[in-house]
């Protein structure tokens, strides 16, 4: 007589796809109405968990799924950039600024190009907008490989700025783009947004003419 053993994989699949059901409703409901107005329950009921409990067990509290969000889409952000990063080195044109911030924002605009990175987009302003977190924190926490490689090559990029100015601009930086993203995400939910590329040399021009203008006229 033949005997199957259990399937040990079955339960840890179903854990994954609940956390993932949470990840996703939780975004989509912090992006429609504020990071505020979004309990424990209306997300658990969202992602068809069967309590609160699976938010508590999967990520420990509120906050944590919050960072669990924001980490979700960004690494797969930051890969690309540091992928386009690569190409200008190999072109010899990684330390030109406009084409850098090209570079940081180009994956940022694409992913708009899907829905659910349009509802990261607008996730990410409401982290923006919340005093509670720092988003420059949570961008070198989660997206640490990227984050750094940009800033590292503008703190020698901008060495003719006085201090204060540079470290401003570079605190701004995060925050600039992730309105710029939000913007590009509205245009294409509604039909108007204009070629991803020319959005891309807009974006990277506007983003270098601010980290590398005068202090005192930007």
């Amino acid at each position: 007589m033949s005997s199957s053993s259990p399937d040990t994989s079955a339960k840890p699949a179903r854990r994954e796809n609940t956390k993932i059901k949470l990840i996703r409703a939780a975004e989509r409901l912090f992006a429609e109405n504020g990071l505020g107005a979004v309990s424990v329950r209306d997300i658990t009921r969202a992602a068809g968990a069967r309590n609160e409990s699976a938010l508590h067990y999967h990520f420990g509290s509120k906050e944590a799924l919050i960072r669990a969000v924001f980490a979700d889409r960004i690494s797969d952000i930051d890969s690309k950039r540091l992928a386009l990063i690569a190409e200008l080195d190999r072109s010899q044109a990684g330390q030109n600024v406009q084409l850098l911030m090209e570079a940081t924002i180009a994956p940022m605009l694409e992913a708009c190009l899907d829905e659910g990175g349009r509802l990261y987009a607008t996730f990410l302003m409401q982290i923006a907008a919340d005093p509670r977190f720092d988003v420059d924190r949570l961008m070198d926490d989660l997206a640490p490989d990227g984050v750094q490689e940009v800033t590292q090559r503008l703190q020698g990029m901008l060495q003719d700025l006085p201090l204060e100015t540079r470290a401003t601009r570079l605190r701004r930086l995060a925050t600039m783009s992730i309105s710029i993203m939000a913007d590009h995400a509205r245009e294409v939910a509604n039909g108007t947004a204009p070629a991803l590329d020319w959005a891309i040399a807009e974006a990277g021009t506007s983003i270098a003419s601010y980290l590398t203008c005068e202090p005192g006229s930007a």
